[in-house]
């Protein structure tokens, strides 16, 4: 953590994390709180002494932290039902040697789990950049220190730990109020409401074909009835997402335009956009402005029975960790040494593919 400058001004690290401790100590959403200094190993600490030590800056920064160490702390002592702990770090893990390197992640893992396996455990990743004004110690210690540091940016990071449910809660209350980067392992999250929009910016001859269709809520649509379809004459359909309960990360639109699949059965249906709500959307008085984004779908032949679609989206590491990764810190930069590995070490320790985020299923039929 950097001193405070000659001037009294503070960095965005200071500020940030300063305003962060006040919130959690001030937020009903967190019932009991304990604070806690990270040296070697975490110590006790009050809201008062270490929102000071925030604000002063560390007069003697210690020159590396051990990582796995830390985690493992957290693990065996702190992790429990209905709780979370939050580290807030730099992140720069320097092994015991450079022959450590190739095992950062198996690292990472094993102090998750040396306490046990929790079926459970998630952890959300929250990244941030600051100005950074003292000593810089580097994770590769061959390259030696750097004072009076820096002329760049480098990164922080706050790590949301504990079981799943307590983790996204934490993370809706706490932590999704700004745009930042960020990445989640293991937190589940509730089906979002979603349904076919029959009057927004549909094409061809389809209309809803649930039973009952006539006296359903307007936000329940999934079954697309198609009159009639051809190469000619496709059918278009929207459907409208409601995905305000998700986090930032799964709400991006270029993370949707990459992500969110279409899963169908003899079907030629294809996903042809996604997109956010606008302004105009939501001061709409159609169902359209109960939804956060619309996924837009094509198909040119007529099904010939009933068939299965499933709107999918798959969980993916966010392009940002690779960019702000470096294996060689030795100058300064706003990157932070193997941070792919410290997260690949967060990775569910499940057999097969990653669970998606979501499965949403539909219905495309042919009509009367």
């Amino acid at each position: 953590m950097p001193k405070t400058a000659a001037s009294g001004q503070n960095t965005r690290f200071q500020q940030h994390v300063a305003q962060f401790l006040s919130e959690v100590n001030r937020t009903d959403a967190a019932q009991r709180k304990t604070f806690f200094r990270v040296k070697e190993k975490p110590y006790k600490d009050s809201y008062q002494g270490i929102s000071s030590t925030v604000r002063g800056g560390i007069q003697q920064a210690a020159k590396s932290t051990d990582l796995p160490a830390v985690l493992d702390t957290l693990m065996t002592r702190y992790y429990q039902p209905g709780s979370v702990s939050v580290l807030i770090s730099d992140f720069i893990y320097s092994p015991p040697n450079a022959g450590a390197i190739p095992y950062i992640k198996t690292d990472i893992t094993d102090a998750l789990m040396r306490s046990g396996v929790h079926p459970e455990l998630a952890v959300s990743v929250y990244g941030y950049t600051s100005e950074f004004r003292s000593t810089y110690y580097p994770a590769l210690k061959a390259a030696g220190k750097k004072t009076n540091c820096c002329d760049t940016n480098i990164p922080y990071y706050f790590w949301v730990i504990g079981p799943a449910d307590a983790v996204r809660k934490f993370d809706a209350a706490l932590l999704e109020q700004e745009p930042t980067q960020q990445a989640h392992f293991g937190v589940t999250y509730p089906q979002p409401k979603y349904s076919l929009l029959s009057k927004f910016q549909n094409k061809g001859s389809w209309y809803y074909g649930d039973a009952g269709a006539s006296k359903r809520a307007a936000e329940s649509y999934r079954v697309v009835a198609v009159s009639e379809a051809s190469a000619q004459q496709p059918v278009e359909f929207v459907v409208g997402l409601d995905l305000s309960g998700l986090p930032g990360q799964y709400r991006d639109v270029t993370y949707l335009k990459q992500n969110l699949k279409l899963q169908g059965v003899d079907t030629d249906a294809k996903l042809l956009n996604v997109s956010a709500a606008t302004e105009q959307n939501r001061a709409s008085s159609g169902p359209e402005s109960k939804f956060t984004h619309y996924a837009k779908v094509r198909l040119a032949q007529q099904p010939r029975a009933a068939r299965p679609l499933v709107l999918r989206l798959d969980d993916q590491r966010p392009a940002w960790v690779m960019q702000w990764t470096t294996r060689n810190d030795a100058i300064p930069a706003p990157k932070t040494f193997a941070l792919s590995s410290l997260l690949d070490g967060l990775e569910p320790r499940r057999e097969g593919s990653k669970r998606p985020v979501f499965e949403l299923p539909l219905t495309v039929q042919p009509g009367e």
